[in-house]
């Protein structure tokens, strides 16, 4: 008994890992999509984003000899979920600054802790709520909600956050169907498929906001790092939610306004605030606490 908690324990922590890792580097895509959105639609910079995700996965499969395994009826359901995430998340980057669309997004984890628990039956803990919230609080100092700064945009990231939510509880039902690279394989060419359907009706209604805009040769470079770098943040939290709860893993997602910050200084030049430090300190404090907390518990 005491072995099969200690094996629980120790599956945790490396879902954390993998998690971590995901969030940490997930804000290069995001920088990435923010610089392509001045000349593409948002429509368009996802459908290249899953095209080039489905492409790697193929050609991986073919090099490292692994069989892509069966499809289920509930990888639509989880890619209709995360292609309308990125296409809301996308289409906020096109006009919030990066650490803020990222901050608006970050409601996400508190309804990933929720859903975790009406959904998946999951138990909520005492540590869980705790860092759930902190790591919110310090959200809410970063983003100083005002909805005269940012008006309709500010929703974007919001719907993002919620299908986002919505991906990851499916995900974690689904993870134990087949591998992660599999499973990215399918969502890569069901989501090119639906984004394909939008992009025609577009470009046939003539509604230039969502259509096709021919490619520049100079950005395919970064279009393919795009595409790598967002499939290995999704390989990476497949990975994560095959190993850990969802409301284990909720409030480590915060962790992603320190590089979010940091790129978009370097990148836009947005240059962080006194408030927005004390945030993101208040935030990174909240995924240290779970760390701290799941660590004593391996030990135990």
């Amino acid at each position: 008994m005491q072995k099969s908690i200690t094996n629980q324990n120790q599956e945790n922590i490396k879902g954390i890992i993998f998690m971590v890792s995901a969030v940490l580097i997930l804000p290069f895509s995001d920088s990435i999509a923010k610089w392509l959105s001045s000349s593409y639609t948002t429509i368009q910079i996802a459908w290249l984003r899953f095209l080039i995700q489905a492409i790697i996965l193929i050609i991986l499969s073919f090099s490292l000899k692994y069989k892509i395994t069966g499809f289920h009826k509930k990888f639509i359901l989880v890619s209709i979920y995360i292609s309308s995430s990125i296409v809301f998340l996308f289409w906020g980057l096109k006009y919030l600054p990066l650490a803020n669309n990222i901050a608006l997004f970050f409601i996400e984890p508190l309804v990933l802790t929720l859903l975790s628990v009406l959904i998946l039956k999951e138990k909520l803990q005492k540590n869980h709520i705790i860092a759930v919230i902190i790591g919110l609080i310090g959200t809410l100092i970063i983003i100083r909600p005002n909805w005269s700064a940012y008006g309709m945009a500010s929703i974007f990231p919001i719907v993002s956050a919620i299908f986002y939510a919505l991906y990851l509880i499916t995900l974690r039902q689904v993870s134990t169907k087949t591998n992660s690279k599999s499973l990215q394989f399918y969502i890569g060419v069901i989501s090119t498929i639906l984004l394909s359907v939008i992009i025609v009706v577009c470009e046939l209604l003539n509604i230039d906001s969502f259509g096709f805009k021919q490619i520049d040769f100079n950005d395919w470079w970064l279009i393919l790092l795009l595409g790598v770098i967002t499939t290995i943040v999704q390989l990476l939290v497949s990975k994560a939610f095959f190993y850990s709860k969802a409301s284990s893993l909720a409030s480590f997602q915060y962790l992603e306004i320190i590089s979010a910050s940091i790129l978009g200084w370097l990148i836009f030049k947005h240059i962080p605030d006194m408030l927005t430090i004390i945030g993101a300190i208040i935030v990174i404090s909240s995924g240290l606490y779970l760390i701290s907390h799941e660590r004593k518990n391996s030990k135990t």
